[in-house]
């Protein structure tokens, strides 16, 4: 059974910890190694219990821990064929089996010839650094974020952009000044439309830079596994050119603002998915588009509630995606829900950082007294 990264992380430390709990915060720890709602760790439970159901592993096995975490009970009896190995042992080995069988069927399919559009491609883009900073402990930061988005199976990983069409997706790396010392800035670009799939920025040490760039790549990786990735979820990456080329176009339209390019967008978007089905950030950019009608240009608010309701949709769906939060804050603030349109831009901030003025914003003008 090959499982995705987050899950086998979880599948590993509740092993490790069985009969006994895993914590929350253990578990933030080792599997996202970042802060996570309660509800993302839920969700990947979730996803964990169903992959392992096919192998005959009951719900039951992986438990709740009522204000603890979670824990396994896995029975040895599922397991028997091999007298003396103990029950997480086997459960690992079946489990580090599937991957090894996992990763030669994906060098199998990144050594068979395939078109540039079928193989989608991340391009790692360190920028320029400023005048006068030492090259030292920068020059293999691309090389390491080549080596942490290698893990994902289907996508090219190349460190300079190649000729021809654009890429899929960047990686891009900035330094930049900050007071005496120095941040490094990091985004995850769609490479069509440059919409910011992801961003961080971290205080740079050279010394340690591996794990801001670890950080980065194991949220990045999350994203695009979800928005892009698994079959059949209609992700933008697993589109055919032309469909990604509408979406960008429909992303510009959105980002000028005015009621023209916003009515132009929604056609476009509306189109797309009549024609394709679910694209979930398709539908993401368009509940933002029908938002922004109202909020900027004062539509129709029975737009707004369509909205709202086809976001909060999106986000039961995908509660681990940044972006999905802000489109249902975008479509909350238009039907005049001040309070929760608060409470999703920090969620979604959690995964797009570049979203905090928007939270200060609205604290200052909500809360004016405070400091």
């Amino acid at each position: 059974m090959r499982l995705p990264d987050l899950s086998f992380r979880l599948i590993d430390l509740l092993a490790t910890r069985a009969p006994g709990d895993a914590s929350y915060a253990e578990i933030e720890s080792v599997v996202w190694r970042a802060q996570v709602t309660r509800e993302t760790i839920k969700q990947r439970v979730k996803l964990l219990r169903e992959s392992l159901a096919p192998l005959g592993v009951p719900e039951k096995a992986i438990e709740a821990v009522r204000n603890i975490g979670y824990r396994t009970t896995l029975d040895i009896g599922l397991v028997e064929s091999r007298a003396g190995w103990s029950g997480r042992r086997l459960i690992l080995a079946v489990i580090a089996t599937g991957l090894m069988a996992a990763a030669a069927t994906a060098i199998f399919l990144l050594a068979r010839p395939a078109s540039p559009s079928a193989v989608p491609t991340l391009v790692i883009e360190s920028m320029p650094l400023p005048a006068g900073v030492d090259s030292a402990g920068w020059e293999g930061a691309s090389r390491m974020l080549v080596r942490d988005f290698s893990k994902i199976a289907g996508v090219r990983v190349l460190d300079r952009r190649p000729p021809g069409n654009p890429p899929s997706l960047l990686a891009r790396l900035t330094l930049d000044r900050d007071g005496a010392g120095l941040r490094l800035s990091t985004e995850l670009l769609d490479g069509q439309s440059s919409a910011v799939l992801f961003a961080e920025s971290y205080r740079y040490a050279p010394a340690s830079i591996d794990r801001p760039l670890t950080h980065f790549a194991n949220n990045a990786y999350a994203i695009i596994t979800a928005l892009s990735l698994q079959p059949g979820n209609g992700g933008i990456l697993a589109q055919p050119d032309a469909v990604r080329a509408d979406y960008a176009r429909a992303f510009g339209l959105w980002r000028r603002g005015d009621r023209q390019g916003l009515v132009a967008a929604r056609s476009i978007l509306e189109r797309l998915l009549a024609e394709r089905g679910a694209v979930p950030v398709a539908e993401a950019l368009l509940i933002r588009v029908k938002a922004d009608l109202v909020l900027i240009h004062a539509g129709d608010i029975g737009l707004a509630r369509q909205a709202w309701r086809d976001a909060d949709r999106l986000v039961a769906a995908h509660p681990d995606i940044g972006e999905f939060h802000y489109s249902l804050a975008r479509a909350l603030l238009a039907v005049g829900q001040r309070k929760a349109a608060l409470e999703e831009l920090r969620i979604a901030q959690r995964t797009m950082p570049f979203l905090s003025r928007d939270v200060a914003a609205m604290e200052r003008a909500d809360y004016p007294d405070r400091r």
